[in-house]
């Protein structure tokens, strides 16, 4: 029995073949993904210097999410989440193709490189609600909070991995190389989302197609679903004030540690190292009792880590609150997202997942040019101390109406 055998739901999950083809191809395709986060850090920091910089190259790569996104939920939902995604994975490969040639002709500028990530962004924004609408299609009803959690630990595991990776790939061989690694990723993904055996799209009772009217019907339910909407501001918060210090990372290892991309690896690491034990809690616990309670815990307690981190120069003490930050950052969010896509009405299921992931990818990159702006002026720990002052300041305000809906949220759909 799974149960027994201490991995809960984790292995009930994992008994689906479609699961366990669909993770094995997206873990793969998440490490290359951070490899390339962190390569595209490093060398815009190597061009620029400059924390603006950092700001604007997170910007390009996750804004294009909040006007194409929705969008992108739209298409899924009414033409097939699979086919959506296994096309925009195959894209996504040609253009870190061309990142990765210019990078080892050297022959890339800090322009071309912003054209790039901001190419791969619109992408990006029509993978992501496909993506994550699809993992509801792999398991029964009754595991998808553990699917859910067992794809955060995944995310965030390669958090752990990917940067350790790519410090060594950019140390010993060269940028260029981790560029490449990248390339491998997103073609071993696009090739296992094909290897799924599901069936096609039911078109039955469906209302004729239009764009803007299912787009509108879209955000009309979210807005009108008191528990989904409330998850989803808490959301917006942790991912506008909270998140940025990911990309800031360059400029804390250059200018508080003075240290160089074997730094930046170590910091990073030990937040995907807390990030994967944090997922993997949850999708081992399988059970939607309890998790509102659970996100505003976890959630008090990564803001207080994150200021821990943002205050310190002590290396050690910054590692470990990055992976106490990681551990209850990634609890909270895999909370988030089961609650939502339990919520849910399944035919608009693409719609209001790509609405939660303007939050989650495009939250980041607003707070990250404010921050950078700032951070040129200041430093770059006074504006994300100040930042994650802020941020308790609206947990507390907003944690008596995610308890209010918390009964809607765990019970629906069971």
């Amino acid at each position: 029995m799974a149960s027994e055998s201490g991995f809960g739901g984790i292995a009930k999950a994992f008994e689906s073949r479609n699961f366990r083809v669909y993770w094995t191809g997206n873990f793969i395709h998440t490490i290359t993904v951070w490899v390339n986060k962190l390569a595209v850090g490093w060398l815009t920091w190597e061009l620029t210097h400059s924390t603006t910089w950092l700001g604007i190259m997170a910007a390009a790569n996750m804004l294009p999410i909040i006007f194409l996104g929705p969008f992108g939920g739209v298409i899924a939902d009414r033409f097939g989440h699979r086919f959506q995604l296994v096309t925009a994975t195959y894209i996504g490969a040609a253009i870190a193709l061309a990142q990765t040639i210019l990078v080892a002709l050297d022959r890339v500028s800090i322009g071309w490189l912003l054209f790039l990530v901001a190419l791969s962004g619109v992408v990006r924004s029509f993978n992501v609600p496909a993506r994550t609408a699809l993992v509801s299609n792999l398991v029964e009803r009754q595991y998808l909070s553990s699917a859910i959690g067992i794809n955060s630990a995944s995310f965030h595991g390669g958090n752990f991995i990917g940067p350790v990776i790519a410090g060594f790939l950019i140390t010993y061989f060269g940028i260029s190389l981790a560029f490449a690694a990248y390339v491998i990723g997103e073609l071993v993904a696009a090739t296992s989302f094909l290897m799924l055996e599901l069936k096609p799209p039911s078109q039955q009772g469906r209302k004729k197609f239009r764009v803007i009217g299912d787009l509108v019907e879209g955000f009309q339910y979210t807005w009108n679903h008191a528990g989904i909407f409330s998850v989803l501001t808490l959301g917006l918060v942790t991912a506008i004030l909270i998140q940025p210090y990911v990309e800031m990372l360059p400029a804390f290892v250059a200018r508080v540690y003075g240290m160089d991309a074997a730094g930046l690896a170590y910091l990073t690491a030990a937040t995907g190292a807390g990030a994967m034990v944090g997922g993997l809690w949850i999708a081992r616990r399988g059970r939607l009792e309890g998790l509102s309670r659970i996100q505003l815990a976890t959630l008090a307690i990564a803001y207080v880590a994150v200021l821990v981190f943002a205050w310190t120069s002590t290396l050690w003490l910054a590692m470990a609150a990055l992976s106490v930050a990681g551990f209850c950052l990634v609890a909270a969010q895999t909370c988030n997202s089961t609650l939502i896509q339990n919520a849910v009405d399944p035919a608009l299921r693409a719609r209001v997942v790509s609405l939660n992931g303007v939050v989650i990818v495009s939250g980041p990159a607003v707070g990250a040019v404010v921050i950078g702006w700032v951070a040129e002026r200041t430093g770059v720990q006074p504006p994300v101390i100040a930042a994650t002052v802020l941020a308790i300041f609206c947990l507390a305000l907003l944690a008596r109406r995610v308890a209010r809906n918390a009964a809607e949220l765990e019970s629906a759909g069971r």
